[in-house]
């Protein structure tokens, strides 16, 4: 699937965007007629940091950005309704992303800064990606700032600009890297590069940005100023962390294949990765820069109920989400996780039985499916990794503080037999207790997707090591192997799960099922399953097996677990065969963009 064919960039959103749009402050606020110019904007700190800040505004939360649109893309859940994000992938059917009638992350119609041309990931991703070069063509106007100013501006700009490429290329494939403000009259017959070509120049851009940006703005002049209210900014350790991310991706085995390799890792490219990812790593365990922060607190990383900003010593980079209150889960989470007499609306994408038996036991540390694993089939979800029972609700469990919130998933209980409900489990991680419509404890509550925590970087550094120098190496001048990073986050503080077992750390096949496994949990719910069984080259597999042959970590067929009110009698049954081909791996291009004239290519079987 190497690209060498002709590509044109999406013309419309890249050149219809003038620059007064984008006011953000009260001192860009002009009238229609009013004569602003490119100096009036960009000539002080405090003006050109106002019209870069419409940046943030355009990254994408990829549970709430859209009615019935999750992050869980992959085959941990699965949904009833035909809108759901879920229910689309599960069935193959990426183009209803872009018919306009369904609401979703990729190309839509509500919430956004232009209603008359939709939002998303297409949309606002090349809408950004030309704010920012905006951004750069007009540096050499800011004559009101310092130098650390300058670099502030800068640095965000370069961010971005590699940022919003990163989410258009882990989704389409490789694209022309745009990194100058396009004109009408430009030629647009770009030659369209590979996923790698695409990455290096991603790459460069990541490099820039992490040599002007802060670790904390609040430990600059400038931020300083507003100390304390600088959280989401882009900072040296998000550029760090998706650097590290990008080079993983590039020389995982369908990336390499797309630059005419074979479905393989690619050693030199998992070294770069291991070795970026160390760069900030060694910040992390030498001065704690960021941290794992206490079990008893992790689903604080995903939402909150008192105000205040789910967003942790942990969080790298993500989104800072303004909504809070009940209409949150009515309107938002209630379309996607919690059902309806809980106040959601019955479209629920719900945890298969496949996700379930992917947490360990706890006292073994080994799959369920291992004969020494300790697990009894009879009681299925005790002395299980801990982290299951925090971020899955099961049968029995309160999903408030009233009686009334004890959860009925057993086959024909209440909850089992609602008409949005297809598997005895709903996901937890997003939805505190108490809030829902009987509690009412929703007044404050507010949920967020990481786009990077400190736990994915540990497992990128892992994953990348692993293949370039197996489970006891380490990046060049590292403190950390790669079972070591594993056992971080499996060991986070009040987790404690055992270490990674032996039978897997003495080769790095065994050991690489591992961190495939670890990433399945940990990162469940936050964006990530879909691509990484993407890249892993394993999603048009019936199945996939360990390579110890003792657990199942990857199956179209979704399974679901029926039993009795009195737990008497389970039985594992198929409630869904997804339908993944070749064509899957990567997003169609809108069909619009793709006739504009013969020489823009489609993706390969779309």
């Amino acid at each position: 699937m190497k690209h060498t064919t002709i590509f044109r960039i999406a013309v419309k959103m890249l050149i219809i965007i003038p620059v007064f749009l984008f006011s953000c402050d009260d001192y860009l606020d002009k009238t229609p007629d009013a004569d602003v110019t490119e100096r009036d904007i960009f000539t002080t700190y405090e003006s050109f940091q106002g019209f870069q800040d419409v940046l943030y505004s355009l990254l994408v939360d990829y549970n709430s950005h859209a009615l019935t649109t999750g992050s869980e893309n992959g085959d941990h859940t699965i949904a009833l309704q035909g809108w759901s994000s879920a229910r689309k992938y599960a069935t193959g059917n990426y183009w209803e992303f872009f018919d306009r009638l369904h609401s979703n992350y990729y190309s839509n119609a509500e919430d956004n800064v232009l209603p008359e041309s939709g939002s998303g990931i297409w949309i606002d991703g090349y809408r950004a990606i030309r704010i920012a070069n905006i951004c750069l063509a007009n540096i050499d106007l800011l004559s009101d700032a310092t130098a650390e100013q300058r670099d502030l501006i800068t640095g965000q700009a370069h961010f971005f600009r590699a940022y919003m490429h990163w989410e258009l290329v882990m989704r389409w494939g490789g694209i022309p890297y745009v990194d100058y403000v396009i004109q009408p009259t430009d030629d647009m017959r770009l030659p369209r590069p590979s996923f790698q070509e695409t990455v290096e120049r991603i790459v460069e851009d990541f490099d820039l940005a992490a040599e002007l940006l802060p670790w904390d703005w609040d430990q600059t002049a400038t931020g300083s100023r507003r100390g304390g209210f600088n959280t989401g900014r882009a900072t040296r350790g998000a550029a760090l962390a998706f650097k590290a991310k990008a080079l993983l991706y590039a020389g995982s085995p369908l990336m390499v294949a797309d630059a005419g390799g074979g479905f393989t890792y690619d050693s030199d490219y998992m070294q770069r990765a291991a070795e970026a990812a160390w760069e900030l790593l060694k910040e992390v365990e030498d001065n704690g820069i960021y941290e794992l922060i206490h079990f008893d607190e992790i689903q604080r990383n995903f939402a909150t109920n008192d105000g205040t900003i789910p967003w942790t010593d942990e969080w790298i980079w993500g989104k800072i989400k303004t909504g809070s209150g009940s209409g949150q889960l009515t309107n938002r989470h209630g379309r996607l996780y919690s059902p309806g007499r809980f106040g959601g609306n019955d479209i629920n994408e719900t945890p298969v039985q496949n996700f379930v038996d992917m947490f360990e036991m706890k006292d073994t540390g080994l799959p369920i499916e291992d004969g020494d694993s300790g697990y009894d089939e009879t009681d299925p979800w005790s002395n299980r990794d801990p982290r299951f029972r925090q971020f899955v609700y099961v049968d029995g469990d309160l999903a408030g503080f009233d009686p009334s919130t004890k959860l009925t998933l057993y086959k024909g209980g209440t909850d089992k037999e609602n008409v949005g409900t297809l598997t005895s489990y709903f996901v937890w991680k997003y939805w505190p207790k108490g809030v829902n419509s009987i509690d009412a404890l929703w007044g404050q509550f507010r949920y967020a997707t990481p786009h990077m925590r400190l736990a994915d970087l540990y497992l990128i550094y892992a994953e990348a090591v692993n293949e370039a120098w197996g489970p006891a190496g380490s990046a060049p001048g590292a403190s950390l192997t790669a079972v070591e990073a594993v056992n971080r986050v499996r060991q986070r503080p009040g987790l404690d799960m055992p270490p990674v077992h032996a039978k897997f750390t003495g080769n790095k096949d065994a050991f690489r099922d591992r961190i495939w496994n670890e990433r399945s949990v940990e990162l469940c719910f936050e964006g990530a399953r879909w691509n990484d069984i993407r890249r892993w080259y394993i999603a048009h597999l019936p199945e996939y097996w360990s390579q110890s042959g003792n657990q199942l970590l990857y199956s179209k067929t979704q399974y679901d677990l029926e039993f009795d009110e009195g737990h008497t009698q389970f039985n594992r049954v198929v409630r869904f065969r997804r339908v993944f081909e070749q064509r899957h791996y990567w997003m169609p291009f809108p069909r619009e963009q793709t006739q504009i004239y013969p020489e823009w290519p489609q993706n390969p079987g779309w």
